[in-house]
């Protein structure tokens, strides 16, 4: 079965976004506040718009089991920040990457993912970075078989078993590996 994947237009799919936002915030145990969640909440789409971001949902229209976002990463370029030396700027953050239950195992993660990737490139981002979690096996996973390499700390995250990633959008293209 394949899952649709569209850029979140009008205000009923920024609330479709808005909920899946605090079902991963929720499902994930972890208070984002460090991030300031709240506020990106009440902003949405907010540094996800375009031209320089891109939000995006998973499911039919009316509906959405996943989504995932892209923002410009925050002072960017191996002059403002050392751990992304070596990556070309301009650099893209993803953001968000969930699926719910229901719809996990359908490949709906890994068309986001792809989308997102896809979307950077067409943004003119030459650098992708990422951050996760150690306990989150298939999330590594699956940035990993996307190209995705283990990169230093690119922000100050408290969070024990956060660990980081980026990817070279200008290296040749991997096939995706199941």
């Amino acid at each position: 079965m394949t899952i649709p994947i569209r850029v979140a237009r009008g205000e009923h799919d920024v609330e479709l976004a808005r909920s899946l936002f605090r079902e991963y915030a929720a499902w994930l145990g972890v208070d984002l506040c460090f991030q300031g969640f709240e506020e990106e909440l009440a902003a949405l789409p907010g540094k996800y718009a375009s031209p320089l971001g891109i939000l995006l949902l998973a499911g039919p229209p009316g509906d959405a089991v996943g989504c995932a976002a892209l923002r410009p990463l925050p002072r960017s370029g191996s002059d403002s920040n050392p751990a992304l030396a070596g990556f070309a700027a301009p650099v893209g953050e993803v953001k968000r990457l969930y699926v719910q239950p229901r719809a996990r195992g359908t490949g709906t993660g890994r068309a986001l993912a792809g989308a997102v990737v896809d979307a950077a490139r067409a943004i003119g981002y030459r650098t992708l970075c990422l951050d996760t979690l150690e306990r989150m096996t298939e999330a590594r996973a699956l940035y990993e078989s996307l190209g995705f390499v283990r990169c230093a700390r690119y922000y100050d995250n408290p969070l024990a078993d956060a660990c980081y990633y980026a990817l070279d959008l200008h290296a040749p293209e991997r096939p995706m590996t199941p």
